[in-house]
C-alpha cells in the first residue's frame, strides 16, 4: 500500500513514523512545499535568537520515509488516485492531508518590514531585520508571547511594542492579576511598551517598505512588524475537490474522501465542528487515521482535554482545557503574592473545564484527571492542593513528564544526552514538541550527577515509580477507611496468637505477588494491600447456587483464609458464615448499603433468577427476591465482583431447559462493569488478587473481552497443563483405569476440555497449591467459559463448531 502525506510538520512527522511501526510494508512518501526536513515549530524561537540551527530543531524521520521537498501541491486528482505539485505527480493508494495552517497577516507580507511567525524562512528574516528598528509585535497569544520573550532577551534589540487590540495577555478569560504579573515580567526591563485596546488605523509607505504607522495611539518610525496575531487552515489547494468549510471536513475517522484523510490544524471533524489547535489533539487524530487506514485497533476520534503550556521569563503558564469549555462559566482564583502565583480554575455546572496557572505548583496531571471525568470539584480539596505539586513544572504533556522526573534519571542514571534518555521515557519524542527543554533540562543536570552512586536501569527506575505510587494508594486508602486500626505489626501479633507463622504468611504474599504477575519487589505493597483489607468492607451475597465457591474460600490453607482474611477483612455480610441471623443480619446489611456508599464492595455467588418475575428465589425475613436484593446492593458498591461460573453467566443453574430463566450477575444488572471470576469454583487466589489490585493500584487489572482479569485468565489451561508432553507425544487416556490413565497421559480424548479454557488452574492449583483436577486424574470440564455446562461438561471429545469463533 502506497500512503502520500502532504505536510512537512509534526502531524507529517508522526503520521509516517507510526504508519511503519504499524506495518514496515506500507510505503510513505511526505511531499512538503519547504526546502528543509521536517521541523519542530513550537521552538523557531530558537531559531530567531540563533541558540539553534535547523538541524538541532529537526524531527526524528523513520530512513525507509521518502521525503519529497519544494513541492507546492496545486491540486488532486481522486479519480486517478494522484497529487499533483508545480512539477510532479505522486500517485496514492491512501492519501493524508496534513498541511497545518497559515498564519493571519494584517498587512502586505511582500512590504520589507513586514513578517509572520510560522516558518524557519521566516525566522531568518525576522533575525536579518533587528538592528536599527522599532520592533512591532502585534498579537498577545501563544505565539505573539513567545516571541516577544525572545526579542527581548536579543541585545541588538533597543525597543519592542506589543500591540494588543483587547486589554488582555495570553487569553481573555484571565483574571487582572495574572494579566498584571504576566505585564509586569515583561515591561520590569524597559525594554518592552505593551498598548493595550490599540490596533493599526493607517501606513505610511516608500519604495515598498513602511516607514510610519500609525495606530490609534501611536506613531512609530521605521518599525519591523510582526503579525502574531492568529492562524487559518492551510486548505486552498484542496477548496474545488473535497468539502471544505473552516477547514477540509472529515468523519470521526478522519475520512475527508473514501481514499483521502485530513487531520491537524487543516481538517475539521463535521459531526464536532472541531479543528484541533494543540499537538496532542493533532496526534490524536493521526493516530485515529492510522487505525482506519491499516485496520488495526480501529477508533473514532473523541475530544479530549488539551494541555498547553508557556515559559516567558519569571513566569510558567500552563493551560488545561477541555473542548467541552463554554463562556458561562464560574471561576475559583487561588492567588499567593509571596510566590507570585495564580490558580485559575473555571467551572460549569460545579465540573472544572478549564485550569489557567501562573507559576502554579499544581499536578497538572491530576487537575487533567479531573476535567476528563468529570467530577464534581470540592473547593477546599483545591486549596488544601494548591502546592502538592513538588515535581516542578510540566516538561512533556504527551508523557506527563515533570522538571523533577528528567532531573531525578539523569541523578540516578547518569545519562548526558537527550538520546541517551530514550531507554527511560519517551519525553520529547512523541510530538517532538518539547525536545529541546528536555534537551536542556538534562545539560543543567549534569552537576548533580554523583560519580560514585550505583547508576539504575530503566527497568529499575520503573519498578520503583510503580512501588511508590502503589504504596501511595494504599495509604491513601488507609485515610478513607479509618474504621480500624490494622497494621503490619498488629497483624503480625495476631496472628502469633493463631498460630500462623510469618514465613506461611510470606509465603502466600509471594505466591499472591507472583501470580498476580509483579516482580518480586511488590511482596511488600501486597502485604500492605492485605493489611487495607481490613478497612474495605464487603458484602457477599449468595443468590442461586451450591457455596461452592464460598466452601472453596473458607478452606484455603497457607495460612488459612479464615484465619488470615476473616479475621483481618471487613467481611461484614456473608449468609453462609457470618455469626449474626435474621433481624441482625438484615440490619447489618442496610447499615452498610446506607452509611458507606461508593466505599464497599459486592462479591456475588450463584445465579440470578429472573423468571416469575425472580420469585424462584426468594431472600431474608421479608421474602425479598434475590434479584431485588442484587440491585440494591449493586447500585452503591464501588466495586461488584461475580464469583463463580453461576454468577458469570448462570452456570449450571442456567443449564438447559433453564426453568428459572437465570442469568448471570451483569445481565441481570444490565451493566458492562462487573468483574467476572468463573470457576466451578474459582480459586480464592484469584479473588483476592483482584481484590488486592483494586485496592493497590485504585483501578482494575487488565481485563479480556468478558471482563475476566487477565492475570488470572489470560493463559490456557492445554499450554500449562503438566500432561501437555503427552499430548505432543500422542500419549491418550483410552478408557478410565488402563495403562494410559496409571501413567498419568494426556485426559483429552476422555473429554478434556484444557485446550479451549483459559484459566490459571495448571499454574495456581487448589487446596493450598497440591493440585487440580487434571492432576487427580479427571479432564478440565472449562468451567471458566461461557455455556460451559451444555457446551463442555461431559466425557466427550469436544468438536470445534463454526461458531465457536
Amino acid at each position: 500500500m502506497r500512503v502520500v502525506i502532504i505536510g512537512g510538520g509534526i502531524a507529517a512527522v508522526y503520521l509516517a513514523n507510526n504508519l511503519k511501526k504499524q506495518d514496515t510494508s506500507i510505503e510513505v512518501t511526505i511531499l512538503s512545499d519547504e526546502k528543509y526536513p521536517p521541523y519542530d515549530r513550537i521552538h523557531l524561537c530558537r531559531l530567531v535568537d540563533g541558540t539553534s540551527d535547523m538541524e538541532d530543531i529537526k524531527l526524528p524521520l523513520d530512513p525507509t520515509v521518502s521525503l519529497e521537498l519544494e513541492q507546492k501541491i496545486t491540486s488532486i486528482d481522486k479519480e486517478k488516485k494522484r497529487v499533483l505539485s508545480n512539477d510532479s505527480m505522486f500517485s496514492y493508494d491512501k492519501l493524508i492531508i496534513a498541511t497545518g495552517s497559515q498564519p493571519i497577516s494584517l498587512l502586505d507580507e511582500n512590504l520589507k518590514n513586514v513578517a509572520v511567525f510560522r516558518s524557519s524562512q521566516n525566522c531568518l528574516q525576522i533575525r536579518e531585520n533587528l538592528n536599527d528598528r522599532e520592533l512591532v509585535v502585534v498579537g498577545s497569544g501563544p505565539i505573539g508571547l513567545e516571541l516577544l520573550e525572545t526579542l527581548n532577551d536579543i541585545e541588538q534589540v533597543k525597543s519592542i511594542t506589543l500591540l494588543i487590540r483587547g486589554s488582555h495577555l495570553y487569553n481573555k478569560n484571565l483574571s487582572l492579576e495574572s494579566i498584571e504579573i504576566m505585564k509586569k515580567c515583561y515591561t520590569e526591563s524597559g525594554k518592552i511598551k505593551i498598548s493595550f485596546e490599540d490596533e493599526i488605523v493607517d501606513t505610511v509607505i516608500e519604495d515598498n517598505e513602511i516607514k510610519t504607522l500609525k495606530t490609534k495611539k501611536l506613531e512609530i518610525q521605521n518599525p519591523y512588524i510582526v503579525f502574531g496575531v492568529g492562524i487559518k487552515p492551510n486548505i486552498d489547494p484542496f477548496k474545488d475537490t473535497l468539502k471544505c468549510n473552516k477547514g477540509i471536513l472529515t468523519n470521526n475517522y478522519m475520512q475527508a474522501d473514501p481514499d483521502i484523510y485530513a487531520v491537524g490544524e487543516c481538517a475539521e471533524v463535521e459531526e464536532l465542528s472541531f479543528i484541533a489547535g494543540h499537538v496532542k489533539e493533532c496526534t490524536a487524530e493521526a493516530d485515529v487515521a492510522i487505525s482506519h487506514i491499516t485496520g488495526n485497533d480501529l477508533k473514532e476520534f473523541e475530544l479530549e482535554v488539551s494541555i498547553d503550556m508557556l515559559k516567558v521569563g519569571e513566569f510558567d503558564l500552563v493551560e488545561v482545557s477541555s473542548a467541552k469549555f463554554a463562556e458561562g462559566f464560574e471561576k475559583i482564583v487561588i492567588s499567593s503574592k509571596e510566590f507570585n502565583r495564580m490558580d485559575e480554575y473555571f467551572l460549569n455546572d460545579d465540573k472544572l473545564t478549564r485550569f489557567i496557572g501562573i507559576n502554579s505548583n499544581v499536578d497538572v496531571g491530576y487537575v487533567e484527571t479531573l476535567i476528563k471525568e468529570g467530577h464534581e470539584v470540592d473547593i477546599n480539596y483545591l486549596y488544601e492542593n494548591r502546592v502538592v505539586g513538588e515535581r516542578g513544572r510540566l516538561i512533556c504533556s504527551c508523557e506527563h513528564i515533570y522538571h523533577q522526573d528528567l532531573v531525578d534519571i539523569v541523578t540516578q542514571t547518569g545519562i548526558s544526552s537527550f538520546s541517551e534518555l530514550a531507554d527511560f521515557t519517551e519525553a520529547g519524542r512523541v510530538c517532538g514538541r518539547c525536545k529541546m527543554m528536555v534537551s536542556d533540562v538534562i545539560k543543567e543536570s549534569q552537576h548533580l550527577i554523583d560519580p560514585n552512586m550505583p547508576r539504575k536501569s530503566a527497568e529499575d527506575i520503573k519498578r520503583e515509580r510503580e512501588i511508590a505510587e502503589v504504596q501511595k494508594r494504599i495509604d491513601k486508602f488507609n485515610t478513607l477507611h479509618p474504621r480500624n486500626e490494622l497494621t503490619t505489626e498488629n497483624l503480625e501479633s495476631a496472628m502469633e496468637s493463631l498460630d500462623i507463622g510469618k514465613k506461611e504468611v510470606n509465603s502466600w504474599i509471594s505466591m499472591v505477588t507472583a501470580s498476580m504477575k509483579l516482580h518480586p519487589n511488590f511482596e511488600q505493597v501486597v502485604e500492605g494491600a492485605v493489611c487495607s483489607l481490613n478497612r474495605v468492607p464487603i458484602i457477599w451475597l449468595e443468590l442461586s447456587d451450591c457455596s461452592g465457591n464460598s466452601e472453596a474460600f473458607i478452606k484455603s490453607t497457607n495460612p488459612a483464609i479464615e484465619d488470615l482474611i476473616f479475621d483481618y477483612v471487613s467481611l461484614d455480610y456473608h449468609e453462609l458464615i457470618m455469626s449474626a441471623s435474621g433481624d441482625q443480619s438484615e440490619t447489618i446489611l442496610e447499615d452498610i448499603i446506607k452509611t458507606q456508599k461508593d466505599e464497599y464492595i459486592l462479591i456475588v455467588e450463584g445465579a440470578v433468577p429472573l423468571g416469575l418475575d425472580g420469585k424462584f428465589l426468594r431472600l431474608g425475613p421479608n421474602g425479598e427476591t434475590g434479584y431485588e436484593l442484587l440491585k440494591k446492593c449493586a447500585k452503591d458498591a464501588a466495586l461488584v465482583m461475580a464469583v463463580g461460573s453461576c454468577a458469570y453467566d448462570g452456570g449450571i443453574v442456567a443449564a438447559e431447559p433453564n426453568p428459572t430463566g437465570a442469568v448471570g450477575v451483569a445481565d441481570a444488572l444490565g451493566r458492562k462493569d462487573i468483574i467476572n471470576l468463573p470457576g466451578c469454583p474459582v480459586n480464592p487466589t484469584n479473588i483476592v488478587g483482584t481484590l488486592l489490585s483494586y485496592l493497590m493500584f485504585e483501578e482494575l487489572p487488565e481485563l479480556d473481552s468478558t471482563n475476566r482479569p487477565l492475570w488470572a485468565y489470560e493463559g490456557r489451561v492445554h499450554d500449562n497443563c503438566e500432561r501437555r508432553g503427552h499430548y505432543e507425544l500422542g500419549e491418550f487416556v483410552k478408557e478410565w483405569g488402563d495403562i494410559g490413565a496409571k501413567k498419568g497421559w494426556c485426559l483429552f480424548e476422555m473429554g478434556c476440555k484444557g485446550p479451549y479454557a483459559n484459566v490459571n488452574c495448571p499454574t495456581m492449583k487448589f487446596n493450598g497449591g497440591t493440585s487440580w483436577p487434571v492432576q487427580a486424574g479427571h479432564g478440565c470440564m472449562g468451567c471458566t467459559e461461557l455455556g460451559f455446562f451444555d457446551k463442555f461438561a461431559n466425557e466427550r471429545e469436544y468438536v470445534e463448531e463454526e461458531d465457536d469463533e
